[in-house]
């Protein structure tokens, strides 16, 4: 989650430094913004839940992410985004929680006995009976004092929420703004 934020924060900071705006990315064209409302409040329920409620959350939220998606099409990022909750969906689906590499955790400076404990739903270690392993948490993030593991599809979906957020705010090279300056 901090992963995604730092990397918005940093798409922010990019924009800015090409000349974009927040009142630009604010008048962004997106069409049924209630859809990703939904899918978070489904998301963060099932979450909770726990159980097969869970991946079934997940799936719902994705429908209704896809669905987004769909109708936005044309935005820039949309397709990594799409691409990314895909990746993240599936790996889910097959297993019932994300796989994470005890191995990244470790390096992370993380702790596994949450997962080992059941305390956290969410995710199961990578193992043997793992599938599509290589499309769970895997890639250790460290953030100061809240170090990450993150997915190969979390990196997409925070590359496609750069990518929109820096396009979205209108943001010019800096020799087209010499040119017309």
């Amino acid at each position: 989650m901090l992963f995604a934020l730092a990397v918005l924060v940093g798409a922010l900071g990019l924009g800015y430094a090409r000349g974009g705006s927040l009142d630009r990315l604010g008048h962004l064209r997106l069409r049924s913004k209630r859809l990703v409302v939904g899918a978070l409040l489904i998301q963060v329920l099932g979450g909770l839940a726990g159980g097969w409620r869970y991946p079934a959350g997940l799936a719902v939220s994705a429908l209704l992410v896809a669905g987004f998606l769909i109708l936005n099409r044309g935005v820039h990022g949309t397709g990594l985004v799409a691409a990314g909750l895909l990746l993240n969906a599936l790996v889910v689906g097959v297993n019932g929680a994300m796989p994470v590499s005890g191995d990244a955790m470790g390096r992370a400076g993380l702790s596994t006995q949450d997962i080992l404990s059941g305390a956290d739903p969410r995710h199961d270690l990578l193992g043997p009976g793992t599938h599509l392993g290589l499309l769970g948490d895997r890639v250790p993030v460290y953030l100061p004092r809240h170090p990450e593991i993150v997915s190969a599809g979390d990196v997409l979906v925070a590359a496609g929420l750069a990518e929109l957020v820096v396009i979205g705010m209108g943001s010019m090279p800096r020799r087209r703004r010499a040119l017309a300056g």
